[in-house]
């Protein structure tokens, strides 16, 4: 079993908690509130300007070009893809990023944006790399959840975002990023592998957390 299997399936149930939230199953039929997916957007918003900061710093840490370029890869991603389509969410509801800068983070939004930025400051490259994966492959894992049950999501309003989520380049990122953590988590044993596994499962419980507020559960 590679590093990543293992990691990935102690936190699996919290994924598959975070697809069954109400917020997605309304999304995949298409009757969730409009306000709420713009206040969901919002928030996803502000939590990607920390998600970057997040690789920067593992940029910044990194010992080596090719693996700064490997961190870098993820900046143009966040920026050329997924933030496109929240601007174009915005730019729907007559908001720019501009007014995004404005609006207070929501408590789930605050906190995980802290675990990722205390995370990035005081731990290593495997750590920080736990702490910020469950948002890339968890989000593969909700959204095509969403696509398996309710295909004609691609036919609504929020098939932008879901095709973002599905496409076979997204899937092909995360497989590439998994054998990444894989290569740099080789060989950590004992009290290390408990802790990467720890940030992997706390970041997991965050993502949850995050659905669950979109959903509008406190």
């Amino acid at each position: 079993m590679k590093f990543m299997d293992g990691i990935i399936k102690n936190s699996l149930r919290l994924w598959e908690d975070a697809a069954n939230e109400t917020f997605l199953e309304e999304m995949g039929k298409g009757t969730l509130d409009r306000q709420k997916f713009l206040d969901y957007i919002v928030q996803d918003s502000i939590y990607l300007r920390d998600y970057l900061k997040a690789f920067a710093m593992a940029m910044y840490k990194s010992d080596s070009l090719k693996q700064m370029q490997v961190f870098y890869s993820i900046l143009g991603f966040v920026n050329d893809s997924e933030n496109a389509t929240r601007l174009k969410y915005l730019q729907d509801n007559g908001m720019t990023d501009d007014d995004v800068e404005k609006i207070q983070r929501k408590p789930a939004c605050k906190a995980y944006t802290q675990f990722l930025l205390d995370t990035a400051k005081d731990e290593e490259i495997p750590e920080i790399l736990m702490a910020v994966m469950p948002c890339m492959l968890g989000y593969y894992y909700v959204f095509k959840s969403v696509l398996d049950r309710y295909p004609s999501v691609m036919q609504s309003y929020f098939a932008p975002l879901v095709g973002d989520y599905t496409s076979e380049f997204y899937k092909q990122c995360c497989e590439y990023w998994t054998e990444y953590c894989n290569e740099i988590c080789k060989g950590i044993e004992g009290e290390r592998k408990e802790k990467l596994n720890k940030l992997f499962e706390e970041a997991s419980a965050h993502e949850l957390y995050f659905w669950q507020m979109a959903g509008g559960k406190n």
